[in-house]
């Protein structure tokens, strides 16, 4: 099985109508709720980083989720265009977010690919079965 959905301008006002449909969406493909919890933390992070740190200097930035299941697996992918930290360890002394480390956490794989051009986070996630 293979499905797809897509979000496309997930501003700071629409972060919690986007996790709803993505709870919908998750929930009417048969994901069992434990997974849709934590699939909800980590892309509620990666979408709260985008808006945060993507767009500090450009609050019109639009930010896209793209969710896809792939038999045992999700697969989802938040991008914006705003600006990239290239700091080392993802974040600097007076940083006080935790965002990646729960997203490591709680998923199976992270990604965070940071270009000129936006950031890229994927999360995949296993999952477990109803």
């Amino acid at each position: 099985m293979t499905a797809s959905a897509q979000a496309r301008d997930v501003r700071p006002a629409r972060l919690a109508p986007t996790r709803e449909r993505l709870r919908g969406w998750l929930r009417a493909h048969g994901v069992s709720e434990w997974d849709v919890e934590t699939v909800l933390i980590a892309t509620g992070e990666a979408c709260a980083n985008a808006i945060e740190h993507g767009y500090r200097f450009a609050p019109e930035g639009i930010t896209t989720l793209r969710a896809e299941l792939r038999d045992d697996h999700l697969v989802i992918e938040v991008r914006d265009r705003g600006g990239w930290r290239a700091d080392a360890d993802g974040g600097d002394p007076g940083d006080r977010g935790r965002g990646r480390m729960i997203m490591t956490r709680v998923m199976d794989g992270v990604s965070i690919t940071g270009t000129p051009e936006g950031t890229t986070v994927r999360l995949v996630k296993r999952l477990t079965g109803s």
